[in-house]
Formats: structure tokens, C-alpha cells, sequence
């Protein structure tokens, strides 16, 4: 009990969306959006392209990597697009109609990011002499980094069967 009380006080923010969530659905129900679909719409964008990502930055800031801070943040504002794109009928998109292409733009951009980290990762494990600890200098949680060399083993042994 003492470690899930210890966790939840380190990753709250994990705890508190899917709270932030049920509000979100609660709002979408509540509101009248024949009346004012501008402000509907100005509130889910708020909600899960500004609040949400402040949340994680607040969360993270002091135990992450500002740099890793920022890739995440940029992933939840994209996926904010796409949570409001949902929550708001489309009669209602206005906002969310012009800014489509913005989320396509950050998809894009993550991607070469993650692409990146992928390959300087897989320089690592591929390396002559591979430790998991030039793994864990990068960022990569201790199991993972294990996990990696592993697999990484197990593939140079399957080419050197093949060769042979």
C-alpha cells in the first residue's frame, strides 16, 4: 500500500486523467451546443491541448529531462486534437476544422523524433560491447535497457547461424 501510495504521489498525473476525462464527458453532455458551439468547442481545446500538457509538465518537470518533457507535450497536444475533435459535434468544429493539418504537422514531427531515439538506442545495443548502462544514461528504464540487449544478443546469434 505504502508503494502505491508512493507512486501515485510521483505520477499524479496519470491518476487525474481519467477523472479529467469523465469532466470532459460530463461537459460534452451538459452543454448546449446549438446555443454556443464556440465556446463548447474553445473549452474541450483548452481542456486537452493546454490544460492537460501543463499538467504533465507540472508533474514532470523536476524528475524527467526538460527535453523528453517537451517530446511529451507536443504528443499530448496532438493527441488533444484528436480527444477534442471527438468531444465536439461536428457542427460545431470551427477551430478544429482549420487546425486539423497542425496535428498531422506534430504526428509527423514525433515521429522523426522517435525515429531518431530509436536509432541512437539501437546503436547502443548493437555496439561491440553494450552495456545496460549506456542505455540507462539515455533515458531508458533499467529493465528496458536489459530487455534491449537481450534481444539484441539473440539476434546476433541468429545471424551468426545463418552465415555458418
Amino acid at each position: 500500500m505504502v508503494q502505491v501510495t508512493a507512486r501515485l504521489r510521483q505520477h499524479w498525473f496519470y491518476a487525474l486523467i481519467p477523472l479529467w476525462l469523465a469532466a470532459s464527458l460530463n461537459f460534452q453532455s451538459a452543454h448546449d451546443w446549438q446555443a454556443r458551439p464556440q465556446l463548447g468547442e474553445a473549452v474541450a481545446l483548452f481542456d486537452w491541448c493546454l490544460f492537460v500538457p501543463a499538467l504533465y509538465v507540472l508533474c514532470y518537470r523536476k524528475s524527467r529531462p526538460a527535453k523528453a518533457v517537451a517530446i511529451r507535450v507536443l504528443a499530448l497536444t496532438c493527441a488533444g486534437i484528436w480527444v477534442a475533435g471527438h468531444m465536439v459535434p461536428d457542427p460545431a468544429q470551427i477551430l478544429l476544422r482549420d487546425w486539423a493539418w497542425l496535428r498531422g504537422v506534430g504526428i509527423a514531427g514525433l515521429l522523426l523524433l522517435e525515429t531518431g531515439a530509436i536509432i541512437a538506442m539501437l546503436r547502443v545495443a548493437f555496439s561491440k560491447d553494450p552495456t545496460p548502462q549506456a542505455l540507462t544514461d539515455r533515458g531508458v528504464p533499467p529493465i528496458l535497457a536489459r530487455m534491449m540487449l537481450a534481444e539484441a544478443r539473440f539476434w546476433r546469434w541468429l545471424f551468426s547461424r545463418r552465415r555458418e
